[in-house]
């Protein structure tokens, strides 16, 4: 994997010399120019100390690849997310980085009875259409509009319901993604 210009681009923009990095790191400046220069592959704990100290998340240094970061309307990939009938479309083209933004849709009076997540994680969502019920665990139940948003431990969440007259249509944004 070739990760050195990579590195040395996220270097200079922050505007720190190889000895600097060196320093916050703990790894030589020899190393850390061999790096650079793709002349070695260094392991996942040196590249995380090289992560840290130049605020690149380990995945991002792992997944440095060549994907388009814009996904156009008409270009986005669905998948079944947790468990099968359970559809929506992806909003990125990064599905194994940590945040994972997705649509979906229910049809008025649809409910989604959530599937327990063995991973921990939090998720995000917001109304851009419809009416959404969404029951937490330990709490009442809470009615969203479009504009309204809610965000939680994903195991706490019970079940989402479309009520109202129109399909409900939701952005989602959950980290880490499922496995």
């Amino acid at each position: 994997m070739r990760i050195g210009s990579e590195l040395r681009r996220r270097r200079g923009e922050l505007r720190l010399s190889l000895r600097e990095l060196a320093e916050s790191t703990g790894l030589s400046t020899g190393f850390l120019s061999q790096v650079e220069n793709d002349h070695v592959s260094p392991s996942l704990a040196s590249l995380e100390r090289i992560g840290e100290a130049l605020r690149l998340p380990l995945f991002e240094i792992l997944s440095a690849d060549n994907r388009d970061p814009v996904v156009r309307a008409e270009d986005r990939a669905t998948t079944n997310l947790t468990q099968p009938g359970v559809e929506v479309s992806l909003l990125t083209n990064f599905p194994n980085w940590q945040m994972l933004p997705f649509i979906r849709c229910l049809e008025p009076g649809e409910n989604y009875k959530a599937h327990r997540l063995e991973r921990a994680r939090e998720e995000w969502m917001f109304v851009l259409s419809g009416e959404m019920e969404i029951d937490l665990t330990n709490q009442t139940i809470h009615r969203l509009g479009p504009g309204d948003s809610v965000h939680f431990a994903s195991g706490r969440l019970a079940a989402i319901n479309s009520v109202g007259d129109e399909p409900l249509e939701f952005i989602c944004m959950m980290t880490p993604p499922p496995n």
